[in-house]
C-alpha cells in the first residue's frame, strides 16, 4: 500500500484531539493565556495531564501555581508497566497541592522513540532527565524542583540531584541501591513471571533479564550494574523523603546514609508496594502512600517568581517510517490515545487497539507499540489508547472497582472509533486481545464505521452477569491443562509443599469452569431453557449483524489458549458453525502464550495480522 499525504496539517489535528463538531477538550474558555494554572482549573488539565512531546520522547504536564515544580522519574520495565496508573494518580495529587508536575518516558521505553543503535549505557536517560527538568522550570515559571523517583528512577534522582541547579528536594521510593543486586532480582523476577503464566525463558532474551517480555539491553544493564547509592559522597538535596519497602530492610540504611551526608531525611512506609508490583491487572494505586508523598511535597511549596507559559502543542515524534502524536479525546478529554501513521500519509486504514486487561496502551511486552510502528511501515495507521481507569485515562466518576467487561469500556471503545472517524476518512479496523477483544466486539456491533474486526485470544464473546469479574480476570487466560502443567513443575511443587502457594482460589475456578463448560455444550439444543442457551443466541445475533453489515471478522488464538474453549462453545470444537458465515474466520498462532510474551510469539502475531489485512 502506497498512499500519499496532502501535507502535515492533517497530522497536527490530534494535538487536542478535538472533533469538528466540538470544542477542543482543553479550550481556555476566555481565561488568561498567561496563566495555564487557571485555565487548567477550568478544564481539569491539572488532574488528567496535558500530553507534551520533548524531542524523542513525550510525557504529561500538570499545571501548577507554585515556585516549586515536580519532575517524576519512573522505574523501568515491568515495574513501570505496573505503576502507570499509580504514577498518573500521584501526579494528580501533586497538582492538587498547587505544584506543576511533569512525568515522561525515557528513550527506548513506553511511547518514546527507540535509539537508532543498541544503547551502550544510560547517558541518554540522564540527558532526558536534564532536558525535562529545564523544560519544566521554563514552562511552569518555577525556579526550584523536586525530583520524585521510584525504583531506578529514584536512583537517578539521588545520583543526579546535586548536579541539577535548583533541586530543592528528592523523594526516593523503593530505590535501586545496588545495581548488581538489582540485576539478580530482575533475573529472578523474569523466571517468576514466566512461571506464573506457564512458559519458559524466551530464547531470544539476550541476558535473561526480560520481565514480561520487556527486555533490558546488555549495554544498559552494564551501566545499571555499576550503581551504588552507598557510594554517594554528598547530599543530593537539603530535604529527602525516603519511602521504604515495609518487607525489606534496604531503605533504612539508605536513609541513614543520606542523613550522614547532611540531608534532612523524612521516612515514610511504602504501604501497598508488594501488591502494586504483582501485575498490571492486580495493581491498584496505593492512595494512602501517594497522599503522604504529595502532602510532604506540598509543604515545601513557594511563591512563583515569574509567570508560567502555555506548553506548546505536541509535535509529532518521527521514527523510521512512522510519525506519532499524543492527545486526549472523549467527554471532558479524559481518555488518552496516540495516533501512529505512516510518514506523510493521510487517510490510511486505521487500526484501533483496545487494552488487554489493565495493560496500558503500550501493551504487554510493549507489543502494541511494536505492532503500530511495524504496520505503519506497511501503510496502516493506528490509534492506541487507554480505556477508563487504565494507564493514562483516569477513572470515570462512579466507575466500579473492576471496570473490565463493563459498559464503560464498551462506551470508551465506541468513543475511540468515533474519534478516529473524525480524524481520517480511511477504513477503521478494531483490534483487541483478551478483555479488549470483548470490548472491541461489542463496539463493532454498535458502529458501522468498523470495516474489520480482529479479536485475539478473547475469553468472552458475551458476559455472564452471574460471573465474578475479579476471578475471571485473574484466572481466565489460563487453560485447565496449563494450570496442571504449571503445578507439576518442580519449583512449583516445592513452593506448594512449603505452604508458599494457595491453590484453593484457582481450584474453585477450575471446578466452576468445568461445570459451566458442560452446561454450555448443551446450550445449542436447549432452546430458551437455560441461561447459556440465551447467551448462545446473543453471540450469534452479534456475528450475524456484523456479517449482514459487511464487516469482516477474524479470530486469532494461540494454539493452547483458554479462549479456545469459549470459541468451541459458540462455534464448535472444530469451528464447524463458522460455515454459516462468509465474513467470519479463525486462525491459530503456534508457539505463543496468551500474552505473546516471547519475541518470537510477537513476530508470529505480526505475521498473522499482515495475512489478515492482505486478504
Amino acid at each position: 500500500m502506497n498512499i500519499r499525504s496532502n501535507g502535515d496539517a492533517a497530522l497536527l489535528m490530534p494535538a487536542t484531539f478535538g472533533r469538528s463538531d466540538a470544542s477542543p477538550p482543553f479550550s481556555l474558555g476566555g481565561l488568561s493565556k498567561n496563566d495555564p494554572a487557571e485555565a487548567g482549573a477550568a478544564t481539569d488539565s491539572a488532574a488528567v495531564g496535558l500530553p507534551v512531546t520533548l524531542g524523542t520522547f513525550g510525557g504529561f504536564y500538570h499545571p501548577g501555581r507554585s515556585g516549586l515544580a515536580v519532575l517524576m522519574l519512573s522505574p523501568i520495565g515491568f515495574e513501570e508497566m505496573c505503576i502507570r496508573s499509580t504514577w498518573r494518580s500521584l501526579a494528580a495529587l501533586i497538582a492538587a497541592e498547587g505544584l506543576a508536575c511533569l512525568r515522561f518516558d525515557y528513550p527506548g521505553t513506553s511511547d518514546a522513540l527507540d535509539p537508532a543503535e543498541p544503547p551502550s549505557g544510560i547517558d541518554d536517560w540522564k540527558d532526558a532527565v536534564r532536558h525535562a527538568a529545564n523544560w519544566l522550570k521554563e514552562t511552569s515559571g518555577a525556579d526550584e524542583i523536586v525530583l520524585v523517583g521510584q525504583g531506578l528512577g529514584a536512583s537517578l534522582a539521588l545520583l543526579m540531584a546535586a548536579e541539577m541547579s535548583g533541586t530543592r528536594a528528592v523523594v526516593s521510593m523503593a530505590a535501586v541501591d545496588n545495581g548488581r543486586h538489582y540485576l539478580r532480582e530482575l533475573s529472578a523476577w523474569s523466571r517468576i513471571v514466566t512461571d506464573s503464566i506457564g512458559i519458559g525463558r524466551d530464547p531470544g532474551d539476550e541476558n535473561g533479564l526480560a520481565v514480561a517480555g520487556l527486555a533490558l539491553p546488555p549495554g544498559r544493564a552494564a551501566a545499571i550494574k555499576a550503581i551504588r547509592l552507598d557510594a554517594l559522597d554528598a547530599r543530593p538535596a537539603a530535604d529527602v523523603l525516603v519511602v521504604g519497602r515495609m518487607m525489606s530492610g534496604r531503605d533504612g540504611p539508605l536513609a541513614d546514609h543520606l542523613a550522614s551526608l547532611g540531608a534532612n531525611v523524612t521516612r515514610q512506609p511504602f504501604e501497598g508496594y508488594e501488591t502494586l508490583l504483582t501485575d498490571p491487572t492486580q495493581a491498584r494505586p496505593p492512595m494512602a502512600t501517594l497522599a503522604g508523598i504529595a502532602s510532604w511535597i506540598g509543604r515545601l511549596a513557594t511563591t512563583r517568581p515569574r509567570p508560567a507559559i502555555l506548553p506548546p502543542p505536541p509535535e509529532p515524534l518521527r521514527g523510521d517510517g512512522f510519525e506519532e502524536l499524543p492527545g486526549r479525546f472523549g467527554r471532558d478529554g479524559r481518555l488518552f490515545g496516540i495516533l501512529c501513521r505512516p510518514t506523510g500519509v493521510h487517510n490510511a486504514p486505521t487500526l484501533v487497539f483496545t487494552n488487554a486487561g489493565h495493560d496500558y496502551h503500550i501493551g504487554w511486552a510493549r507489543v502494541t507499540v511494536e505492532l503500530s510502528r511495524a504496520l505503519a511501515r506497511d501503510g496502516f495507521a493506528s490509534f492506541r489508547f487507554d480505556l477508563d481507569g487504565i494507564g493514562d485515562s483516569p477513572d470515570h466518576p462512579g466507575a466500579p472497582d473492576e471496570v473490565l467487561y463493563s459498559g464503560l469500556h464498551i462506551a470508551d471503545a465506541v468513543a475511540a472509533v468515533d474519534h478516529v472517524a473524525s480524524l481520517s476518512k480511511g477504513p477503521i479496523i478494531l483490534i483487541g486481545r483478551c478483555s479488549g477483544g470483548y470490548a472491541a466486539l461489542q463496539a463493532a456491533v454498535q458502529r458501522e464505521d468498523v470495516r474489520k474486526l480482529v479479536i485475539v485470544n478473547t475469553q468472552r464473546f458475551v458476559w455472564d452477569a452471574d460471573e465474578d469479574v475479579a476471578t475471571a480476570v485473574r484466572y481466565g487466560h489460563r487453560s485447565v491443562g496449563n494450570f496442571g502443567a504449571t503445578l507439576m513443575k518442580r519449583d512449583t511443587l516445592k513452593r506448594l509443599l512449603r505452604g508458599q502457594l494457595n491453590i484453593l482460589p484457582a481450584g474453585r475456578y477450575i471446578a466452576r469452569t468445568l461445570a459451566t463448560r458442560a452446561s454450555r455444550k448443551l446450550a445449542p439444543f436447549l432452546g430458551s431453557l437455560s441461561k447459556h442457551a440465551r447467551m448462545h443466541r446473543a453471540v450469534h445475533r452479534q456475528f450475524r449483524a456484523l456479517e449482514q453489515r459487511g464487516t469482516d471478522v477474524t479470530m486469532l488464538f494461540s494454539t493452547d489458549d483458554a479462549g479456545l474453549n469459549e470459541f468451541a462453545v459458540y462455534f464448535g470444537e472444530r469451528g464447524q458453525r463458522l460455515a454459516s458465515y462468509r465474513r467470519v474466520g479463525m486462525r491459530l498462532i503456534p508457539d505463543a502464550d496468551h500474552n505473546f510474551t516471547h519475541r518470537g510469539a510477537r513476530d508470529r502475531l505480526l505475521s498473522a495480522l499482515r495475512e489478515v489485512f492482505a486478504s
